[in-house]
């Protein structure tokens, strides 16, 4: 029996198909259909030949930062030159006058103790040494009253007798020191004339000082010497005869010059007399005989543009 194949082979008609059925399972739903395809990955597919190739090709653009600072004109450079100078200087008054101010306020009570005490240092020194020995006598004196037992009146009795001694020898010892210092004094002046002592006048403070250090074991003479006299001498020597050359060079001769003869016309006496009791000195005179105008205020003016 012939089969539907070989009915179709022979006749070209084609029956149809009965159509697939179909269920809405089998639909798949709009969520479940990805919104985009996956792209597909080209770098796999650039040969490696390629890919160093485009490396080897590619040039940096430069960047803008890199680029060199642009000059400044002369004009531009003093101005900024000025300008820093300007900020240098307000910055070190500024920080002048901040020291200055942290100074007045961390001495301003030192200052002010100084001035109450007479603010010679000598003095306040002087005034401490004696209040401490005061201090020491008044100790003393209450120890010694309670030891022996005596009353108030007693007890001051023997500060005040130890404060006027010691006083005494505060008045010995000033005057034994300017007497030493008199009779110092009297010995380099008797050496400032002395060729061998050049310089010794200058040297006074210090050859006191070292005078006094060796209690008198020294004197005027052989502590010039000890303070390097000689030496300096020499040294004083070699700078007189620079400051002699030095004023050699800087010497400007005055050079005779020809005293131009006087062209001015000689006033008579009689004139001169009568313009000095007009209260018109002769130079004065001239200057009117110079002046070509015949008017008064314009002298004046004149004058007063002088």
């Amino acid at each position: 029996m012939p089969t539907l194949e070989d009915y179709r082979n022979n006749s070209g008609d084609f029956a149809e198909e009965p159509a697939a059925e179909v269920h809405d399972a089998d639909v798949p739903e709009q969520d479940d259909i990805p919104d985009q395809l996956d792209e597909p990955d080209f770098d796999n597919d650039t040969p490696d030949g390629d890919e160093q190739e485009y490396e080897d090709d590619y040039t940096p653009e430069p960047d803008v930062e890199d680029d060199p600072e642009p000059k400044l004109s002369p004009k531009e450079k003093t101005a900024f030159e000025k300008r820093m100078e300007r900020e240098r200087r307000k910055l070190e008054e500024e920080l002048t006058q901040r020291l200055e101010q942290q100074m007045e306020e961390k001495y301003s009570k030192h200052k002010s103790v100084i001035e109450k005490l007479g603010g010679d240092p000598d003095q306040i020194v002087q005034h401490l040494e004696n209040q401490r020995i005061q201090n020491e006598v008044q100790t003393q004196a209450q120890q010694l009253a309670y030891n022996n037992g005596w009353d108030e009146e007693q007890t001051q009795w023997y500060i005040n007798n130890q404060m006027q001694q010691h006083r005494q020898e505060q008045q010995q010892q000033q005057l034994q020191s300017e007497l030493a210092e008199l009779r110092l004094s009297n010995q380099i002046n008797d050496l400032r004339d002395n060729p061998d002592y050049p310089g010794i006048v200058g040297m006074k403070k210090e050859i006191a000082d070292m005078v006094t250090k060796s209690n008198g074991s020294l004197n005027v003479s052989q502590a010039y010497w000890a303070l390097g006299g000689e030496r300096r001498a020499q040294q004083m020597k070699r700078e007189a005869e620079q400051r002699s050359v030095a004023q050699r060079r800087n010497r400007v001769v005055a050079k005779d010059t020809a005293t131009a003869a006087s062209t001015e016309k000689a006033i008579p006496a009689s004139v001169l007399a009568e313009a000095k009791k007009m209260g018109i000195s002769e130079k004065e005179y001239r200057e009117l005989l110079a002046f070509d105008s015949n008017n008064i205020n314009d002298y004046r003016e004149k004058k007063k543009r002088k």
